[in-house]
Order: structure tokens, then C-alpha cells, then sequence
């Protein structure tokens, strides 16, 4: 800066009338400007404060409001000044999360002591300090008011520092514990003024970063979902490809884990979709975060398979982490259940539909893989359970299905149609018990006798000859083709 420009702004103040200088001289700073203002302020009768540059400017501010102003007019003016400088930290910068680490590091300079936000986990956020200790709430935490009139809730706790703990709540979607540590001095009213105002631009600020963020993951979940269902070009994947970090020569598969009313009993309710915000969250601690995507209530993984994991310690991994969740929900009466079905392994991202497709298929013939497997309630499945019973649920034709039915069964279905029977049923727990009498009985509650009636009764309607171990077979799978064809029948209904 010249000299002539340099008498300008001190003419401007002086118009002013401005009290006196209070100066902090920078090495940087030609000496020839100081000469200048000493000599401007002795000819214009105004006095100069020169301060150690390790003196805060705000310590000064704050000695000097309260000499000047009595303490209400002191609060206030300090208020304002305080204001003004967090304002010009926001409007100097776009970038939200540089602006709250400036806010911070302003208010390390204004309270000279360090100032941190913690996560709810007690995790640290952001900190004017490097190297923090994870921060606790010790048991004599209390309480504590400041000497002015405040809308915040503060606490007060000593633990190597006394700690001013206010907690930041960002409508109920975050929450902070905003402290700031006694490490140099204690905190005075003027202080506090400085934290009204500071909490103010903290929350705005948070806010602001909360809400980015969450546009940012609704358009990440997009890409995600549009790379999984097949929709984007090959260009589009390498690009979201990129941001997840995948590559071609990645071994991957989805996994997709559904949330379904126990029992199939009515629809799904807006407290099971909220409990798949809770089922996320938990999954999101457990896995990597950027291969999780949601939708409704269908929480999708992109398992990134370790070459050195079996497919039996993957399915085991995966049947743990099932259980553990369900034992959640059944504690909180939710009434949910948590399928859980695993795509087939692909080659590199580009495949990943047909993955995510795989995963799909399982979950529409659960109750056909169920019946298959021999186990109502295996929660963790694969569509290549459903072995070569596949060809058979791609086909979409009833009339091309009950062709591959045999005769014998054909028989005896409608006579349990016209009767209203249950051979159907004793017939199918008997060949799932290897054509056991006793273990049938024991499983659907009747009489031993009963059940040999009944397969009695079966064999005089169809036909049938159960030692004819090739008729049995085709007679069992013709049982899961009539599961098939009431699966078509109830995505019609």
C-alpha cells in the first residue's frame, strides 16, 4: 500500500471520529506505514496502543467494551461485532464444510481455548485442536447457566479441563455435542455473548452441510440403483463405476436383503418402512458404506467378494449378520422378517445387473426355494437353489406349467379341489420325510392311521405306486410346478 492511499483510509476514520489505535505491528509490514500513522495520529490528538503480538485481538475488544460501556450496552456491542465477523466467514465462503472449520478456528481465537464437535458416538467431528481425546459425558456432568440470558442448555464437567458441553440438535436428523474445552481460561460473560451468537452460525452452517450431503446420497442412490438395474449406458457405468471405486476385474455380486411382513399378514406399513431406516443404519455400521443403496423397503449391497473367501464362510458371514438383525426386530415386536437372498458371482461391474436380477429371482420364489430346501423358514437364499426348477419358473404360460405335471397328480389335485381335501398336503410332507409315516404324522398333527388312510385314499384317486422311485420324482417336482403356478396366480391377484 502507498503512502498516499494509506492517509486516505486514515482520513476516512478520522471523519469518524474514531477513539484511538490499538495496533499488533506485523514484520511483514513496511515500517515507513507505522512512522505515517504515528505521525497522522500526533498531529489529529488521537492516541496509538501498541499491543504484543501474542495478545488476542479479542482480548483487547473485550477489555476495551467493558471500560468504555457499562455491561448491558457491553454485551450488546460485543454481540454485534462478533456477528459481523462470523457473517463475513459465511458470505467469504461457498464451501460449507471450509466454513465451519473458519468458524471454528475464529472461535478458538475469540474464547482463546480449543473448541470441538463431537459425533452422538462421542467420535470427533471437527476440532480446533489436533490429536483430541474422544470425548465422554462423565457421571457428575450438571448442569450450568451463564451469567446472561440465554436460549441454550449448556452442561459443565471437569475431566483434565472443565468442559462447556452444548448439545446440537439438527431437527432430529444429526446430533452434535459442541464443547469447548477450559485449557487456558476460564470462560466470562462476554464469552458467552460470544457463544450465543456463534451456535447460530454453527447450526446454519451444519445444516447447510446436512442437507448437501443428503442431496449428494439421493443422487449417488440413484446412480447406484440405475448401475444395478441396467439402465445406464456402458460410458455411464464406467463413470459411476469410478465413484464407488469398482473396476473390470472385480469379483462382485448383489446382495439383497428385504424387509416383508411376517407371515404375509396385510400390507406393509409406514412402521416397517421406518424400520428399514433403522435395518440401514445398522448395515451401514457393518459394511462399507458407498455399496449400499435402498429402496423402500429393499435394502441392495455390492459385495466385493475377497478371493479368499469361500462361498460357505460368505453365505455363513452373511447368515450371521441375518440372525442378528432379526433377533433386533423380534425384540421390538416389529412383526418383520429379514430375507436375505445372494446374486450370483460376476466378472466386473458391467454384469452387476445380472446379479442384482439373480438376487431378485430368489426373492419371488422364496416359498418355492423354501419347499425346495425342506425349510419354511431359511431367511438367507440363492436363486441357484432353485436348481432346474428355474426353466420352469421363467415360464409365464399356466397351460405350458401343468404340462410337465404328472397325470397321476393332475388326478388328484382336483379331486382335493372338488373335495375340499388334504391329500394334497399329506402327500407332499410324506415324500419331504422320505415317504416316512411316523415323521409325516408327528409334523401335521394327525394319527399315524390317519395318515396311512390317507396315502391310501391317495394311491386308489391317482394311481400312484410309492415304490416306483421315478414316478415319486416326477411327482415331487410336478408338487413345486403347482407351487409355481399359485406363485403366477397370487402376482396376478
Amino acid at each position: 500500500m502507498g503512502k498516499e492511499q494509506f492517509l486516505y483510509h486514515l482520513e476516512e476514520l478520522n471523519k469518524k471520529e474514531i477513539s484511538g489505535f490499538i495496533i499488533k505491528r506485523h514484520p511483514e509490514v513496511q515500517t515507513s506505514l507505522f512512522d505515517i500513522l504515528l505521525e497522522f495520529c500526533e498531529v489529529h490528538h488521537i492516541p496509538v496502543l501498541e499491543m504484543d503480538r501474542n495478545i488476542s485481538y479479542w482480548t483487547i475488544i473485550k477489555y476495551v467494551v467493558s471500560r468504555v460501556f457499562n455491561v448491558e450496552i457491553a454485551k450488546q456491542v460485543y454481540f454485534k461485532l462478533i456477528h459481523d465477523d462470523f457473517s463475513k466467514v459465511l458470505l467469504s465462503e461457498l464451501n460449507m464444510v471450509v466454513a465451519i472449520d473458519n468458524i471454528l478456528a475464529l472461535l478458538n481465537k475469540m474464547l482463546d481455548n480449543p473448541v470441538t464437535l463431537y459425533h452422538d458416538n462421542y467420535m470427533c467431528y471437527k476440532s480446533t485442536e489436533l490429536n483430541m481425546p474422544d470425548f465422554v459425558m462423565t457421571e457428575d456432568v450438571e448442569e450450568f447457566k451463564p451469567n446472561i440470558i440465554t436460549g441454550y442448555q449448556y452442561y459443565r464437567q471437569k475431566r483434565e479441563n472443565v468442559e462447556l458441553i452444548h448439545k446440537i440438535d439438527l431437527n432430529g436428523k444429526m446430533e452434535l455435542f459442541f464443547v469447548i474445552t477450559e485449557r487456558n481460561r476460564e470462560l466470562t460473560g462476554l464469552d458467552f455473548i460470544c457463544l450465543e451468537g456463534a451456535i447460530k452460525f454453527i447450526q446454519f452452517v451444519l445444516m447447510r452441510i446436512l442437507v448437501k450431503e443428503e442431496l449428494d446420497e439421493t443422487h449417488r442412490k440413484e446412480l447406484k440403483y440405475r448401475l444395478l438395474n441396467g439402465s445406464l449406458t456402458r460410458e455411464e457405468e464406467d463413470e459411476v463405476a469410478n465413484i464407488l471405486d469398482l473396476n473390470e476385474m472385480d469379483t462382485l455380486r448383489v446382495i439383497d436383503f428385504r424387509i416383508l411382513p411376517k407371515h404375509k399378514k396385510g400390507k406393509f406399513t409406514n412402521e416397517q418402512i421406518q424400520e428399514t431406516e433403522v435395518i440401514e443404519r445398522e448395515l451401514l455400521c457393518r459394511l462399507p458404506r458407498k455399496y449400499i443403496t435402498s429402496n423402500i423397503n429393499q435394502i441392495i449391497y455390492i459385495d466385493k467378494i475377497d478371493e479368499k473367501e469361500s462361498e460357505l464362510q460368505c453365505r455363513l458371514k452373511i447368515e450371521k449378520l441375518q440372525k442378528s438383525i432379526q433377533i433386533n426386530l423380534d425384540k421390538r415386536n416389529t412383526e418383520i422378517e429379514l430375507i436375505v437372498s445372494i446374486g450370483k458371482t460376476i466378472k466386473g461391474y458391467h454384469s452387476l445387473s445380472q446379479s442384482f436380477y439373480d438376487s431378485k429371482m430368489a426373492i419371488e420364489h422364496i416359498d418355492l426355494i423354501r419347499k425346495i430346501m425342506g425349510d419354511e423358514k431359511k431367511s438367507v437364499i440363492e436363486c441357484s437353489m432353485l436348481g432346474f426348477f428355474r426353466v420352469f419358473a421363467n415360464i409365464k404360460d399356466k397351460d405350458e406349467l401343468l404340462s410337465y405335471i404328472p397325470e397321476s397328480l393332475h388326478k388328484l389335485y382336483e379331486y382335493d379341489k372338488q373335495k375340499n381335501g388334504d391329500l394334497i398336503n399329506t402327500l407332499e410332507c410324506y415324500l419331504n420325510n422320505k415317504q416316512s409315516v411316523k415323521q409325516t404324522s408327528k409334523q401335521i398333527f394327525v394319527h399315524y392311521r390317519t395318515v396311512v388312510y390317507r396315502l391310501q385314499k391317495i394311491a386308489d384317486v391317482s394311481g400312484m405306486d410309492y415304490d416306483n422311485a421315478t414316478e415319486m420324482l416326477t411327482v415331487r417336482n410336478g408338487l413345486i410346478i403347482y407351487r409355481l403356478i399359485e406363485e403366477m396366480q397370487n402376482h396376478v391377484v
